[in-house]
């Protein structure tokens, strides 16, 4: 099952101030994307969220887990997040923490995270994306990957995906 809702949350400081002057009511929207599968053990599920409206820069948030469990834990589950940059000739500064890094290109996969966790049912990712003037948008993509509790083998790619392409 796929959902994509659009979330409404309050634009903080120079932000706020900039579009109270020209008259808009202050706040910017986001966008998420989730989707689960049924499994033997319990449910994967995957979540991806960004805004969808910006000034300089732009939050990504990603979550990958294993719900509704009855206790069973992953042997290993790995969140894989991709960002692309939506426009001709785009580049986009991606951030982790402090890391971050700027690739070009026309919606190409722009970058990657990816953490993977051991013995887990939870791997959260977040960080800024701040894309050029020929940018129309960024899309961010989840994605799950792991070993299902002892015995039940590999878990192969299951995403959810959020943007304008």
């Amino acid at each position: 099952m796929v959902r994509v809702k659009r979330l409404g949350m309050v634009v903080g400081g120079a932000a706020a101030a900039a579009a109270m002057l020209v008259g808009t009511g202050g706040s910017a929207q986001a966008a998420s994307a989730d989707n689960y599968w049924n499994v033997p053990y319990g449910q994967l599920y995957v979540s991806a969220y960004e805004c969808n409206t910006y000034l300089t820069s732009c939050s990504w948030y990603t979550k990958v887990q294993l719900r509704n469990n009855g206790g069973r834990i992953m042997d290993r589950i790995t969140n894989t997040t991709k960002i692309y940059a939506n426009g001709l000739s785009a580049t986009v500064t991606i951030s982790k923490d402090q890391a971050s890094a700027t690739i070009s290109g026309n919606q190409t996969s722009i970058g990657q995270v990816r953490w993977t966790k051991y013995v887990s049912n939870l791997v959260e990712l977040s960080g800024e994306a701040r894309p050029s003037w020929t940018a129309v948008g960024i899309t961010t993509e989840a994605c799950l990957t792991g070993d299902g509790p002892a015995g039940y083998g590999s878990v192969s790619a299951k995403c959810a995906k959020i943007g304008l392409w």
